[in-house]
């Protein structure tokens, strides 16, 4: 009977919301899908659209499955983790202005802006570029499987196959014109749903009073207990998060979608304000699941939670579910779809019509579905499998990003800099990584991108990087 009420939730969640992201992406716009349309949105999407969409980008599978197992372990260490994440937002606000009148559209496009026209910066940048949308969606397959492995009894890859099949029919119609308008409806739906069953998993485990005192103290003190990880995952954290989702082109294509340049910094607060929300939810959840049953795995807690609660919040939590996976994998695939396509194979073949541009991007979303969840299938861990993609973003971007722009009027860095910056960073992480530093090796990624940055580009005077802004 649960099994057939999940169906249904996720079916009735399905149709609702794609029929209303459909409506409300149709309304008014031409019959033919741009490619402006697919990477920016058209650059027309209203505040409340890339608020919504960038709020439901942030709540996914990794907030559901791996932030409610760190609520469940360690408590007010949730916090941490989603203030390092924030805060991408609070610094995109200071260069959002700037992003805008340039009108980028990938991470790419930003570091040609230093360069100069460069096939070897912009592909090596789209690669790199990739890594985290590529993760969060290989992640969310994950977390999707393990919640429902354990209500229905169907193995993860088989799950994980079906839910990458669904995220195909919200990706190829529009891009991120289709994503966003959906991503809204979801977000609006994960609000809603997200406080009811928050409301009554603590009410299952005796209220809130009564989880605070039976869960271990130590994860619950103030403010010692914001690092109750472990100091060295605190450092890494630290480290990689913030760097990490400032590389993250699916914040900036939002702020290049919205449709008025004076609201964009707007969205970026409220949307940051909305995401924390999201992670309180994650530890009064992982919290209460500890409360009731303290001897589960802790990526296994919202699973174990769906097999607990009474039939009407199971089939409104499937629909929280659905709603907040198929919005992450959505927006991850897109951001993918749009780096292979514009800063790879349009840069290697750019006779490509704007038609044949659209159909590359369909035909690149099934590809890239299909390799996360093969991924999926043989990484099961969720946090540790952002975190990780987090890292080598932030050792291969974070320095040719924001260290080039602040250097921007100096005429510093320069083109074989930034392709060395990118290089080395990402190098140095994993050769750090492979022999257990006992300093992050996110922090080493950094430092070697940072100086190998500024040696190459001393060593390379001809080839100044700063294009001189009129």
């Amino acid at each position: 009977m649960k099994s057939v009420v999940i169906v249904f939730a996720i079916l009735a969640t399905l149709l609702l919301t794609y029929g209303l992201s459909m409506l409300m992406t149709r309304k008014g716009r031409k019959k033919s899908v741009s490619v402006d349309d697919w990477e920016v949105g058209g650059r027309e999407l209203p505040l409340y659209v890339v608020v919504g969409t960038q709020f439901a980008t942030a709540m996914g599978g990794g907030i559901l499955v791996g932030q409610v197992g760190n609520g469940f372990s360690n408590g007010y260490s949730v916090m941490l983790y989603g203030i390092l994440c924030q805060l991408s937002f609070v610094i995109l606000m200071f260069v959002a202005k700037w992003l805008r009148e340039h009108k980028f559209a990938t991470v790419p496009e930003i570091l040609l802006h230093y360069s100069g026209p460069s096939k070897t910066v912009r592909i090596l940048a789209g690669l790199m570029t990739i890594v985290v949308p590529f993760g969060w969606c290989c992640s969310n397959l994950t977390a999707f499987a393990k919640l429902y492995t354990t209500i229905t009894g169907i193995p993860l890859n088989i799950l994980i196959c079906a839910m990458a099949v669904l995220c195909v029919f919200f990706v190829l119609p529009s891009g991120l014109k289709t994503v966003a308008w959906t991503d809204f409806v979801f977000g609006c739906l994960m609000f809603i749903i997200g406080t009811t069953i928050a409301i009554a998993t603590a009410r299952m485990a005796g209220g809130m009073s009564h989880v605070m005192r039976t869960v271990p103290q130590d994860i619950v003190q103030f403010p010692s207990s914001l690092f109750s990880v472990g100091l060295s995952t605190s450092i890494l954290w630290i480290f990689s998060l913030t760097p990490g989702g400032l590389t993250n082109q699916m914040y900036y294509q939002r702020i290049l979608a919205c449709k008025e340049t004076n609201k964009v910094i707007k969205s970026l607060a409220i949307s940051a304000f909305c995401a924390l929300l999201a992670y309180v939810w994650a530890i009064v959840v992982g919290l209460s699941v500890r409360s009731m049953n303290p001897g589960l795995e802790r990526e296994m807690a919202t699973g174990w939670l769906m097999n607990e609660l009474p039939l009407w919040a199971v089939a409104v939590f499937s629909g929280l579910v659905v709603c907040t996976i198929l919005s992450t994998i959505s927006s991850g695939i897109q951001s993918v779809v749009v780096n292979l396509n514009r800063d790879i194979y349009r840069v290697l073949n750019p006779r490509v019509s704007e038609k044949s541009a659209v159909q590359i991007n369909r035909v690149l979303s099934v590809i890239v579905l299909a390799a996360a969840a093969l991924i999926a299938m043989y990484f099961p861990q969720v946090l540790n499998l952002l975190v990780l993609t987090y890292s080598y973003s932030a050792a291969g971007l974070v320095c040719p990003i924001f260290l080039s722009y602040m250097l921007r009027h100096k005429g510093i860095i320069t083109k074989n800099g930034l392709i060395a910056g990118m290089i080395l960073g990402v190098g140095v992480c994993a050769y750090s990584m492979h022999f257990k530093s006992v300093i992050p090796y996110v922090i080493w990624g950094c430092l070697a991108s940072g100086v190998a940055m500024i040696v190459f580009s001393k060593l390379d005077k001809k080839n100044p990087a700063y294009l001189e802004e009129k």
